[in-house]
Protein backbone atom coordinates (compact mmCIF):
# COMPACT_ATOMS: atom_id res chain seq x y z
CA UNK A 1 0.00 0.00 0.00
CA UNK A 2 2.58 2.54 0.85
CA UNK A 3 4.70 1.60 -2.12
CA UNK A 4 1.96 1.90 -4.66
CA UNK A 5 1.01 5.68 -2.81
CA UNK A 6 4.83 6.47 -3.52
CA UNK A 7 4.76 5.95 -6.76
CA UNK A 8 1.27 7.39 -7.56
CA UNK A 9 2.97 10.57 -5.37
CA UNK A 10 6.32 10.28 -7.64
CA UNK A 11 4.37 10.09 -11.08
CA UNK A 12 2.40 13.18 -9.60
CA UNK A 13 5.33 14.99 -8.79
CA UNK A 14 6.96 14.43 -12.23
CA UNK A 15 3.83 15.60 -14.23
CA UNK A 16 3.77 18.82 -12.21
CA UNK A 17 7.03 19.67 -12.43
CA UNK A 18 7.26 18.35 -16.17
CA UNK A 19 4.12 19.79 -17.19
CA UNK A 20 1.51 17.45 -18.70
CA UNK A 21 2.16 17.27 -22.00
CA UNK A 22 -0.78 17.51 -24.42
CA UNK A 23 1.05 18.95 -26.99
CA UNK A 24 -1.24 22.06 -27.62
CA UNK A 25 -0.30 25.69 -27.44
CA UNK A 26 -0.53 28.05 -24.31
CA UNK A 27 -3.46 29.77 -24.79
CA UNK A 28 -4.08 33.39 -25.77
CA UNK A 29 -6.07 36.26 -26.19
CA UNK A 30 -6.15 39.11 -29.12
CA UNK A 31 -7.64 42.28 -29.79
CA UNK A 32 -6.43 42.40 -33.24
CA UNK A 33 -3.53 40.11 -35.17
CA UNK A 34 -1.22 41.77 -38.01
CA UNK A 35 -0.80 38.74 -40.76
CA UNK A 36 2.41 38.62 -43.57
CA UNK A 37 3.15 36.04 -45.88
CA UNK A 38 6.47 35.76 -47.22
CA UNK A 39 7.73 39.56 -47.66
CA UNK A 40 4.26 41.26 -47.63
CA UNK A 41 2.67 42.33 -44.35
CA UNK A 42 -0.65 43.74 -43.28
CA UNK A 43 -1.56 45.10 -40.05
CA UNK A 44 -5.17 44.02 -38.78
CA UNK A 45 -5.62 46.87 -36.27
CA UNK A 46 -8.93 48.56 -36.96
CA UNK A 47 -9.24 46.51 -40.41
CA UNK A 48 -10.55 43.01 -39.17
CA UNK A 49 -13.74 42.29 -37.77
CA UNK A 50 -13.93 41.24 -33.90
CA UNK A 51 -15.24 37.47 -35.54
CA UNK A 52 -12.82 37.13 -37.62
CA UNK A 53 -10.13 37.99 -34.94
CA UNK A 54 -11.74 35.25 -32.40
CA UNK A 55 -11.91 33.05 -35.23
CA UNK A 56 -8.28 32.92 -35.90
CA UNK A 57 -7.02 33.09 -31.81
CA UNK A 58 -9.90 29.95 -31.39
CA UNK A 59 -7.82 28.16 -34.13
CA UNK A 60 -4.33 28.95 -32.55
CA UNK A 61 -5.79 28.00 -29.55
CA UNK A 62 -6.61 24.82 -30.79
CA UNK A 63 -3.39 23.92 -32.35
CA UNK A 64 -2.57 20.19 -31.65
CA UNK A 65 1.33 19.60 -33.03
CA UNK A 66 2.44 15.83 -33.37
CA UNK A 67 6.08 17.45 -31.49
CA UNK A 68 8.93 18.64 -32.67
CA UNK A 69 10.76 18.13 -36.23
CA UNK A 70 13.89 18.65 -38.08
CA UNK A 71 11.92 20.12 -41.23
CA UNK A 72 12.79 23.63 -41.67
CA UNK A 73 9.86 26.25 -42.30
CA UNK A 74 9.48 27.21 -45.95
CA UNK A 75 9.69 31.33 -44.76
CA UNK A 76 8.79 31.97 -49.18
CA UNK A 77 5.23 30.59 -48.28
CA UNK A 78 4.97 31.04 -44.62
CA UNK A 79 2.16 32.78 -42.67
CA UNK A 80 3.45 34.93 -39.78
CA UNK A 81 0.76 35.81 -37.37
CA UNK A 82 1.28 38.48 -34.10
CA UNK A 83 -1.51 38.72 -31.98
CA UNK A 84 -2.24 41.36 -29.99
CA UNK A 85 -3.19 41.99 -26.35
CA UNK A 86 -3.52 45.09 -24.40
CA UNK A 87 -1.09 46.88 -26.73
CA UNK A 88 1.06 43.80 -25.51
CA UNK A 89 2.39 40.77 -27.92
CA UNK A 90 0.12 37.72 -26.71
CA UNK A 91 1.26 35.13 -29.20
CA UNK A 92 3.65 35.00 -32.91
CA UNK A 93 2.77 31.82 -35.18
CA UNK A 94 5.08 31.06 -38.10
CA UNK A 95 3.39 28.19 -40.02
CA UNK A 96 4.00 27.09 -43.98
CA UNK A 97 2.18 25.03 -46.16
CA UNK A 98 3.19 21.68 -44.80
CA UNK A 99 2.16 22.40 -41.15
CA UNK A 100 6.01 23.19 -39.73
CA UNK A 101 5.42 25.88 -37.30
CA UNK A 102 6.94 27.75 -34.50
CA UNK A 103 6.17 29.91 -31.60
CA UNK A 104 7.13 33.04 -29.79
CA UNK A 105 7.85 31.12 -26.97
CA UNK A 106 10.18 29.16 -28.08
CA UNK A 107 12.55 27.96 -30.72
CA UNK A 108 11.66 24.52 -30.87
CA UNK A 109 9.82 23.70 -34.96
CA UNK A 110 6.84 21.73 -34.90
CA UNK A 111 4.73 19.83 -36.88
CA UNK A 112 1.24 20.62 -36.84
CA UNK A 113 -1.39 17.57 -36.78
CA UNK A 114 -2.11 16.58 -40.81
CA UNK A 115 -6.44 17.38 -39.82
CA UNK A 116 -5.41 20.45 -38.23
CA UNK A 117 -6.67 23.74 -41.28
CA UNK A 118 -4.80 26.63 -39.35
CA UNK A 119 -2.64 27.48 -42.28
CA UNK A 120 -5.60 27.44 -44.58
CA UNK A 121 -7.93 29.37 -42.26
CA UNK A 122 -4.77 32.24 -42.00
CA UNK A 123 -4.26 31.93 -45.54
CA UNK A 124 -7.59 33.37 -45.93
CA UNK A 125 -7.77 35.64 -43.48
CA UNK A 126 -4.50 37.07 -45.29
CA UNK A 127 -5.64 37.25 -48.67
CA UNK A 128 -8.89 38.82 -47.17
CA UNK A 129 -6.76 41.49 -45.70
CA UNK A 130 -4.60 41.99 -48.88
CA UNK A 131 -8.10 42.45 -51.36
CA UNK A 132 -9.09 45.00 -48.56
CA UNK A 133 -5.81 46.71 -48.79
CA UNK A 134 -5.60 46.65 -52.21
CA UNK A 135 -8.97 48.07 -52.43
CA UNK A 136 -8.39 51.04 -50.24
CA UNK A 137 -5.76 52.04 -52.53
CA UNK A 138 -7.44 51.45 -55.51
CA UNK A 139 -9.61 54.04 -54.10
CA UNK A 140 -6.76 56.85 -52.99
Amino acid sequence: MRRTFFISFIVMVCLVLNGCSDNTVKKIKADYFDIGLGQSFYNGYNKVEEETVQSLVGAYNQIKYTGQTNLQINYDKAITITFVYNDQISGVLVIDNKGVFHLRDGVEIYQIEPSDDMYEQALEVYNDLKRQNENSLDKQ
